[in-house]
């Protein structure tokens, strides 16, 4: 299936607001194995947005369109939609219920504006806003399929992955779809896994670099994908740690709470990352108790206890540094087990024999404490990150054995 993108706004088209949104969704498309064909942007103009649609779909059979689904005058994408496709939009009363419910939840007062949002298309559906008001829409006109989503970054990213699912069910042809996540391997050893395993399946699949994780993104008949999942886990292992949804540090969550352990973090070269990694996961409390940003030399050694000498000696890009961050910031918190990151994140920084890219990873449990070291190749921010992540499998690693 091939989608284009249209995006709908004078603040788009003006450069008001930064389109954010168009790097979300190729992003996260590409990660579903869905190729963008075209994508364009388009005033709140309804003959301006009927025109665009008739354009992209000269490229694609799927237009998803983002914007322009409130209650306002100037909120005509759903209007401009029905007569680029000659489709009629029906007051929805389920729907109507639930919007009246979610505005007097939030304290407002009901307005007859508000009604524009629960029309819907007579040929199509829509699917509830977990965290707003317009829904999602979706339309089918022949070979043509219409994807509406709210331009609210915060909706959007609630929506899509809902929102792609109902687009190839309704495509009904038996295809699924699956994103296999692994951490601690190249690309290439991937792309060589799956090749080896997939082989003489009926499959389409390819791999993306995402945070310093692989994901292998596949595409199967019905009834393949149990097969391709098990020849996956058996080639992958425990380098395969989750798919679909699920994320690493969601994962690692589970795991402490399982085993009913606490964790602590002290960071130098993610600067509080792996800690935001750990609390975007509601209810973290349970078993996150705090961390330290010990971005400089003197922080290390007067919070953590880091010695000097192992600064003079190795400096703070080493093992010996690393042991003793994850040491101190487990004794001034009373954490069961620890994590640490000191590393050269760039584009500056390098040392001899300490290339931009390298990281060390302490980890302390009990009486015992270790050092890994990682090294990277991406741009600052995608070192930060890929090192955060580095430090999670850490942890991943050390408790799929305890």
């Amino acid at each position: 299936m091939k989608v284009s993108l249209l995006f709908v706004g004078d603040e788009v088209v003006d450069g008001i607001i930064p389109n954010t949104n168009a790097e979300y969704i190729k992003r996260e498309l590409q990660n579903w194995g869905i190729a963008v064909a075209e994508t364009a942007e388009v005033r709140d103009d309804l003959e301006m947005i009927a025109h665009t649609l008739d354009f992209l779909f000269l490229f694609s059979n799927c237009v998803i369109v983002c914007g322009g689904l409130g209650p306002t005058e100037d909120d005509v994408t759903r209007e401009a939609v029905a007569k680029a496709l000659g489709v009629r939009l029906v007051f929805n009363e389920d729907l109507w219920s639930l919007i009246k419910s979610r505005i007097e939840s939030r304290g407002r007062g009901i307005r007859k504006e508000h009604e524009k949002m629960a029309f819907v298309y007579e040929e199509g559906g829509y699917i509830e806003n977990p965290v707003g008001l317009a829904p999602a829409l979706w339309v089918r006109k022949g070979e043509r399929l219409v994807l509406l989503l709210p331009g609210v970054p915060e909706e959007l990213r609630q929506l899509l992955p809902l929102a792609v699912k109902s687009l190839f069910k309704a495509r009904g042809d038996g295809m699924e779809f699956r994103i296999f996540k692994t951490v601690g391997l190249r690309e290439s050893d991937v792309n060589s896994a799956a090749r080896e395993v997939l082989s003489g399946l009926d499959v389409r699949w390819g791999t993306v670099i995402r945070d310093g994780e692989v994901w292998l993104n596949v595409e199967a008949g019905s009834g393949i994908m149990e097969m391709v999942e098990k020849r996956l886990r058996e080639a992958l292992g425990e380098n395969l740690y989750g798919c679909d949804e699920e994320t690493l540090e969601a994962l690692v969550g589970k795991m402490l709470r399982e085993k009913g352990l606490t964790l602590s973090t002290a960071e130098s070269c993610t600067g509080g990352l792996l800690a935001n990694l750990i609390t975007n996961i509601s209810g973290s409390s349970d078993y996150f108790k705090g961390g330290v940003v010990s971005y400089l030399e003197e922080v290390k050694v007067k919070l953590l206890g880091v010695s000097w000498e192992s600064v003079k000696e190795h400096t703070v890009y080493s093992h010996e540094v690393a042991k003793e961050m994850a040491l101190g910031v487990k004794r001034l918190t009373g954490s069961d087990v620890s994590l640490s990151t000191t590393g050269i994140a760039g584009p500056t920084g390098e040392l001899p024999g300490k290339p931009v890219g390298i990281v060390y990873v302490g980890l302390a449990h009990d009486s015992e404490v270790e050092s890994f070291e990682f090294r990277f190749n991406y741009d600052r921010k995608g070192n930060k990150m890929a090192f955060a992540k580095a430090a999670l499998d850490v942890l991943r690693r050390y408790l799929l054995r305890l």
